[in-house]
């Protein structure tokens, strides 16, 4: 009995969480304007605690709702005293902390740590055993003391241990300003802004770093001496206090309305904000965009103006907007705003409302912003559709919107418990079955497999809680609802037929799956807003919707201008330089400012940046006669194609020519090299390193691998335990290379293929798959690798960026090492890899030689190390770390705001880059080498067999296209051998880079 009575006590709590917490909120119109308001819960959704799961093997810490519910039914009261530290009276620290205390920026002893590793700690007294709000005093370093526009990110140990996972990852903000915003083009569009930000000391409370809660975290401090422990992750800091508060009680409507003053203005005109015109954000990807509905202010219509703000510019958890008030009179007021949720159909987003930096009542925390497929006017408003008036008092004031997805956190804890039952039940039935389908065998699953129909049915059941719950916030139905209702009739499906479930594990991966990439989709929040009005509350606000009139002339208007935008275009003027960029609009939007504002004026060329789609698009224009001056970001293969064309022009010929290439890899060169000359320079880098988790290979005792054979040691460790080690199936460049194996022979007519070495190599690569358990297929290393399933694993430069964006949770949990090595005779190491190239840039012979000459001003400016940095640095500015350029240009890639300890990393992998060279015909290099794999993986092939299938076939498509090409003769004389470069040694050129 008294478990049940915990069960159903757990039931209630998370009910009132999905309740006040999950803000099951609706919509009403009020006139033109929608009101937000708070309806009450629904009494017929059922709720399953998110404690059911927490004991699940392989937990590492709850998540802070559920370490939350815990306290709460523990009986931890809430804290009652205040609390102050000095951040110089730390009581211990790591050595590799680098600490000084000193003035700075007018704070006396304040303890700067400007490195970005170990870890203070700070002992204190607590009189009463609570739940207590943590707060820092801080300025982030500038660039001129080694920060740089990153947020600060540091992880808080309580009492040795992080009290929820989420204490991991704990964001200290920076402030930013847009200035000179009225820049325009030379057509009178609108150029971005530049982004400043706002120095200062700043005082905030501890928030995880995802933002997903509306309210700081609270943590459990007992009574006597606790110790506080803070590790940098990212971004050195000034610290100058912490302190130690109890949670602030924040009042509902009711109580503030009834503390305001009788008497007050409440009537009047609106004062309208245009939503652009912020303050400051606390975010560089929150960016201004240019809308073109006919209500919008100021119009977009013909030209680019930056007149509304967000949208998928302002999306993630924790990103914050703040404008000034210039209140006319004292008095009540209510606040409006037209706004556009358009982004996921029927799903809603929320966000925080706060007035002078604290939100001013209950009903402020989690405002919902339902979906709309059209702009509207919003007023924040009660359930009966009455406006929250807000006593103001005359004067500047402040009003800021965070977002958040607090109340999808129930569901999303709830989902990720799924998903690794999910995966706990597919290794289940893998070892079961020996990952093997045997169709004679007659399965008693009951009996075979005890207890898999309960899970399973336990699944099928929280799938349909999720769906009513999802319900409750998006009355219509959304994806993640319809993804749930559809994982409920899969789960159904399979249960129908108990003894088949062996051979569903792919139905039920692909379940597990599809919760994945929708569980992604609650924590996106993307809210567009065009105008805020503050009005007396009871002044009659304007029309923010678009009549019918006004969408048709608009829609003409549109359609009109239509005519006159073009993704790529030539300005008409033979003396303006034509630059197609095979990358996206905000990229050419970048280049070209830069361009007006650096090149043209020191050169006087001027040049017209063109976005293509697609680099097909050269092709045909090489057939048609209408080629650019220069190409950017084209594929690997372009450049040696439109040379093997006569269309592509030899840049190692050119004046200079020696010096520009020396800031690159000569490995990263071979694809682009043709009969003597070089048709291309590197434009990106897809570095590739070893990626592992150091939590998990600290709890297995394992070390962090360094040759191939430390691999085939741990494999077995790492199987026994139900993990992996991932490796590319597609990639062979590594164990290739390592093993000396050329591609092609030096002459470039043959493949290499056909040695000793090549096919001791392949079937090395082969039985990483056949013999040592590598997965054949995963899905997402990303995903595996962040929840822990595959902790270590070869990936790239996109990898990387993923997990330092999309996973702040587990940031000081992975590291990076090179890529296993292959020891030599003379016991040194050699760590080739390929497959680093993925964007180049070139230029075409069809140019006037003026043309030419002007286009190689233009490139060696473009990929100089001071461009590079700029057009890197700006990027990740604007639109945040997703952006982070990758240059080819190795000293300015070392000035991107990379970790020391990555960059070192990377920089000693980089010298061992090389690439597979271009030959006519290459392409079915790698065509017959993945066909080779699937007949010796896939159907047991013989290795040797399998790869020799492979080589005739190569070869026969290499001499068919040399005959093409005129390199052979009809009768297999060489007419002319391609003679191909090889690098033997790695690239001293990073070396001056690497600490």
């Amino acid at each position: 009995m008294k478990q049940v009575m915990q069960r159903w006590r757990r039931l209630f709590i998370i009910a009132s969480i999905v309740a006040a917490g999950a803000g099951l909120y609706g919509l009403k119109l009020y006139g033109d304007q929608p009101s937000v308001y708070a309806a009450s819960t629904s009494s017929n959704v059922k709720t399953l605690s998110i404690s059911d799961w927490s004991s699940e093997e392989g937990q590492i810490e709850p998540y802070y709702l559920e370490q939350l519910e815990h306290w709460q039914d523990a009986g931890v009261p809430y804290g009652s005293k205040e609390i102050s530290i000095a951040a110089a009276q730390y009581a211990n620290k790591s050595e590799d902390a680098k600490l000084e205390v000193k003035d700075y920026e007018g704070k006396q002893d304040a303890l700067i740590w400007s490195n970005q590793k170990g870890y203070v700690e700070y002992e204190v007294e607590v009189e009463q055993e609570g739940l207590y709000e943590l707060w820092a005093h801080y300025y982030p370093l500038p660039s001129h003391d080694g920060g740089n526009r990153q947020p600060v990110l540091v992880s808080a140990l309580i009492n040795g241990q992080y009290p929820f996972n989420e204490a991991r990852s704990i964001v200290l903000e920076r402030h930013y300003r847009d200035v000179d915003t009225e820049r325009y083009d030379e057509f009178g569009n609108q150029l971005r802004a530049q982004v400043q930000e706002v120095p200062g000391w700043k005082e905030t409370a501890f928030r995880e770093s995802n933002g997903s809660y509306a309210l700081p975290l609270k943590w459990h401090l007992k009574q006597g001496k606790n110790t506080i422990r803070l590790q940098v992750l990212q971004q050195p800091l000034a610290l100058h206090e912490l302190g130690i508060r109890p949670a602030a009680a924040i009042p509902t409507y009711k109580e503030v309305l009834s503390s305001y003053p009788q008497d007050g203005l409440r009537e009047g005109e609106p004062l309208i904000i245009e939503a652009e015109h912020y303050h400051y954000k606390n975010s560089t990807s929150i960016q201004n965009v240019y809308d073109r509905d006919p209500a919008t202010k100021p119009s977009s219509a013909g030209k680019i103006a930056y007149n509304t703000l967000g949208g998928s510019r302002w999306m993630k958890g924790g990103q914050t907007v703040s404008w000034s008030l210039d209140v006319p009179e004292d008095g009540f007021y209510k606040l409006a705003m037209r706004a556009n949720q358009s982004t996921v159909k029927n799903m809603s987003v929320f966000r925080s409302i706060y007035i002078d930096g604290n939100i001013p009542f209950q009903e402020m925390e989690q405002v919902q912003f339902p979906y709309d497929a059209n702009w509207r006017g919003v007023t924040l408003s009660d359930s009966d559709g009455q406006p929250y008036a807000f006593y103001l008092t005359k004067g500047e004031h402040t009003l800021s919107m965070e977002a958040h997805y607090e109340p999808y956190m129930p569901m999303i804890i709830e989902m990720d418990h799924i998903s690794k039952e999910l995966r706990s039940i597919l290794l289940e039935l893998r070892m079961a079955t020996g990952n093997r389908e045997d169709k004679y065998r007659v399965w008693n699953v009951e009996k075979d497999i005890p207890g898999l129909i309960e899970r399973l049915e336990r699944i099928r059941e929280q799938f349909i809680v999720l769906e009513e719950q999802m319900k409750s916030i998006n009355p219509k139905t959304d994806n993640v609802a319809q993804m749930l209702k559809n994982g409920a009739a899969d789960m159904k499906s399979i249960l129908s037929k108990p003894n088949e479930i062996p051979y569903a594990k792919e139905r039920i991966a692909t379940v597990q799956e599809s919760l994945e990439s929708n569980r992604s989709l609650l924590m996106d929040a993307p809210l567009q807003l065009d105008q805020l009005l503050l009005a007396p509350v009871d002044a009659k606000l304007p029309s923010m919707t678009s009549n019918i009139w006004q969408k048709t002339g608009g829609m003409f208007q549109s359609l009109f201008y239509s005519f006159k935008d073009r993704s790529t275009t030539t300005s008409g003027d033979e003396d303006v330089l034509d630059v197609w960029m095979v990358w996206g609009r905000d990229y050419v939007d970048e280049l070209q400012r830069l361009v007006n504002d650096r090149f043209t004026p020191e050169t006087g060329i001027k040049v017209h940046i063109n976005l293509i789609q697609n680099p097909q698009l050269l092709t045909l224009a090489n057939a048609s006669g209408m080629m650019p001056d220069v190409a950017l970001g084209v594929p690997v293969n372009v450049p040696f194609d439109m040379a093997l064309r006569n269309a592509a022009l030899d840049l190692s010929k050119l004046e200079g020519a020696e010096q520009f290439f020396s800031r690159f890899n000569p490995g990263m060169l071979q694809p682009l090299y043709y009969d003597g000359g070089y048709y291309g320079v590197p434009e990106t880098v897809r570095f590739k390193v070893l990626f592992y988790r150091k939590d998990i290979l600290n709890q297995l005792d394992l070390e962090v691998p360094d040759t191939w054979d430390d691999i085939y040691k741990m494999l077995p460790t790492l199987l026994q335990n139900h993990y992996n080690f991932y490796m590319d199936p597609v990639d062979y460049t590594p164990i290739m290379f390592q093993n000396n194996v050329d591609m092609y022979t030096k002459t470039g007519l043959k493949t290499g293929l056909d040695t000793p070495d090549a096919f001791k190599s392949y079937k090395m690569w082969t039985d990483f798959y056949n013999v040592q358990g590598l997965e054949r297929v995963v899905q997402s290393f990303y995903n595996q690798f962040r929840r822990g399933d595959i902790p270590i694993g070869i990936s790239d430069f996109n990898m990387y960026i993923q997990l330092l964006v999309a996973a702040p949770e587990i940031a000081n949990d992975w590291a990076i090492a090179p890529i296993p090595g292959t020891k030599q005779d003379d016991n040194s190491m050699i760590r080739w890899s390929g497959g680093s190239n993925p964007t180049n840039a070139m230029l075409f012979k069809s140019s006037r030689k003026e043309k030419q000459e002007e286009a190689w001003k233009f490139l060696q400016w473009y990929m100089s190390t001071e461009i590079q940095t700029e057009f890197g640095l700006n990027l990740e500015q604007y639109y945040g770390e997703t952006f982070r350029w990758n240059t080819a240009n190795v000293e300015a890639f070392a000035r991107m705001p990379w970790k020391p300890e990555d960059l070192s990393v990377i920089l000693e992998q980089w010298k061992w880059t090389k690439e597979v060279p271009q030959v006519p015909g290459g392409y079915m290099t790698d065509r017959e080498l993945g066909f080779a794999w699937n007949r010796t993986v896939v159907d047991s092939e013989n290795s040797r067999i399998s790869l020799e299938k492979a080589i005739k076939e190569i070869n026969r498509e290499l001499a068919r296209k040399q005959q093409e090409f005129d390199i052979i003769g009809p009768n297999g004389e060489v007419l002319k051998p391609l003679e191909l470069p090889d690098m033997e040694k790695p690239w001293e050129g990073v070396d001056e880079f690497v600490e």
